[in-house]
């Protein structure tokens, strides 16, 4: 028998060596979890869960609204499947996320509704919920956005498109996933209300590895 040359065998040696690693460090892939949201109408009552843990936590300047109070508005099915938990102020409407004891602000609220949906989904498949909401702001030309929170990285991202002059709310479908649409809120005060779905008008989706908001400029039209 022939022997190998001791290059060879080294050259031999250095490929099974890489591709050891490769298989070592390759990224699991993990099924993604089912989205959680309202099907048309989401109802939101507030407590005073956890709110002396929000104060502990909370970085953010105090509000300047007189007999502002803060209130959790953490809907069940959110409570029930992830570690978030939503606070909001009766008077100014902002809103925060709490997650594992650190707290973030959802965006701007001055002049609108603040946080007025919510849902949870996996839509980058990596084995955990993002906690997805719409919001509303803006005096004399209100509008009203979607973002989300990323727990993998914990930020908070917001999406550019407004909708301007409309209130819209996120839903959950079989066929479609996240889905949005247009809404009509009913607010008993920022911290009691509820909404409900009319149009679809878009929906939210991982493309090229992003997660993306798809709108249907015609049905805005």
């Amino acid at each position: 028998m022939k022997k190998i040359p001791g290059l060879l065998c080294l050259v031999f040696f250095m490929i099974l060596l890489g591709l050891s690693a490769c298989s070592r460090t390759a990224p699991q892939e993990h099924e993604a979890l089912n989205p959680i949201g309202p099907e048309s109408e989401l109802s939101v009552l507030s407590s005073q869960a956890q709110i002396p843990e929000f104060f502990s936590e909370n970085k953010e300047p105090e509000t300047t609204y007189d007999g502002d109070e803060c209130y959790n508005i953490t809907p069940g099915f959110i409570a029930g499947n992830s570690d978030f938990q939503v606070f909001k102020y009766n008077k100014s409407s902002y809103s925060y996320i709490m997650y594992e004891d650190e707290i973030y602000s959802i965006g701007t609220c001055l002049g609108g509704y603040g946080i007025t949906s919510m849902a949870l989904a996996d839509l980058n498949r990596d084995g955990q919920y993002e906690l997805y909401y719409t919001f509303s702001w803006g005096s004399g030309i209100p509008r009203s956005q979607i973002g989300y929170f990323d727990p993998a990285v914990k930020e908070v991202r917001i999406f550019d498109e407004s909708f301007y002059f409309l209130e819209i709310m996120l839903t959950v479908t079989e066929s479609d996933g996240l889905c949005v649409n247009t809404a009509s809120l009913n607010m008993d005060s920022f911290v009691d209300f509820s909404i409900t779905s009319q149009d679809l008008i878009g929906t939210i989706a991982l493309e090229n590895d992003e997660i993306s908001l798809r709108v249907d400029q015609e049905k805005l039209e």
